[in-house]
C-alpha cells in the first residue's frame, strides 16, 4: 500500500511541474515568410505578431495551444510539442484563403436523423469532437473502470476539458466573424487595426457577450461590443503611456 501511494504521488509530482520556455516561431505561406500574423496562446492568453521575417517570440509550455490568424490566411492552430520546446523553435505553415461562394444551399435531408426515422423516441445530445473525447476518457466499464482513473492521474482529463473550452472560444469567434467585417471594429468601434484580432479574443471571455452569441442576438452583441471596446481602448491607452 505504501508503494502504491508513493507511485501515485510520484505521478502527480511529474505532471505538476510545467516548465515555461521562450521559443522562436516562424510562419510561412508557400515558403514565403508571413508578416502581420496574430499569434495567441490560448492557455496563457499571451499574444504576439509576426515580423517581416515571419518570426515571433512567445513563452510556452508543452501542450499549449497556439492559434494563428490573419485576414488573408486560413485560421490555423498548433499544439506545442516537447521536441519543439527542446529545440526552442516552431515552424508553422499557413494557407491562403480561397474565394468563397456567395451562396450555399443546404439540403433539407440534413434534418433526417434517428429520431425522425423512428429508431429512437428522444432527441440525442449532440457532442462536439472535444466533448466526445472527454466522454470516452471519463467513462468505462467493469467494477472499477480503469480508463477514467488513469486519465485523471495522467492529466489527460484536465487537458480534454481545456480543449472543450478552446472549442467554445473558436465557435464564438466564428460567429463574430460571420456577423462583422473587420471594418466594423476599425471604423465603428475605433479599434486600431493591429489589435482587431486581439480584441476578438478579448471579448469572447465576456459571459454576457457569449450568451448573446449563443442566442444569436446580433443587436445585443453589437451593443455589448460597443461597451467592451471602451474598456479595451482604455486598457490600451493606460499601457501605452
Amino acid at each position: 500500500m505504501i508503494k502504491l501511494n508513493f507511485i501515485i504521488v510520484l505521478i502527480f509530482s511529474t505532471f505538476s511541474v510545467v516548465a515555461q520556455t521562450e521559443i522562436i516561431g516562424k510562419i510561412t505561406v508557400k515558403g514565403v515568410p508571413a508578416e502581420g500574423v496574430h499569434v495567441i496562446n490560448l492557455v496563457t492568453e499571451k499574444a504576439a505578431v509576426s515580423d517581416a521575417k515571419g518570426e515571433f517570440k512567445m513563452t510556452v509550455s508543452e501542450d499549449d495551444l497556439l492559434v494563428f490568424s490573419a485576414v488573408h490566411l486560413l485560421y490555423t492552430r498548433k499544439s506545442i510539442s516537447a521536441n519543439e520546446i527542446k529545440a526552442g523553435r516552431v515552424e508553422v505553415k499557413m494557407e491562403e484563403k480561397v474565394n468563397q461562394l456567395d451562396e450555399v444551399v443546404v439540403s433539407d435531408k440534413a434534418d433526417v436523423d434517428a429520431k425522425s426515422l423512428g429508431i429512437i423516441n428522444y432527441t440525442p445530445k449532440k457532442l462536439t469532437p472535444a466533448e466526445r473525447k472527454l466522454y470516452t476518457a471519463t467513462s468505462g466499464s467493469g467494477i472499477v473502470p480503469l480508463d477514467p482513473i488513469i486519465n485523471w492521474i495522467s492529466g489527460r482529463t484536465k487537458m480534454l476539458k481545456k480543449e472543450i473550452e478552446v472549442e467554445k472560444r473558436e465557435r464564438y469567434l466564428r460567429r463574430i466573424n460571420a456577423y462583422y467585417e473587420d471594418a466594423f471594429f476599425i471604423e465603428n468601434l475605433k479599434i486600431p487595426e493591429l489589435y482587431v484580432e486581439g480584441f476578438k479574443y478579448y471579448v469572447v471571455e465576456d459571459i454576457n457577450l457569449t450568451q448573446a452569441l449563443q442566442a444569436k442576438n446580433k443587436i445585443r452583441c453589437t451593443f455589448l461590443l460597443g461597451e467592451l471596446a471602451q474598456d479595451f481602448l482604455t486598457y490600451l491607452n493606460e499601457h501605452e503611456k
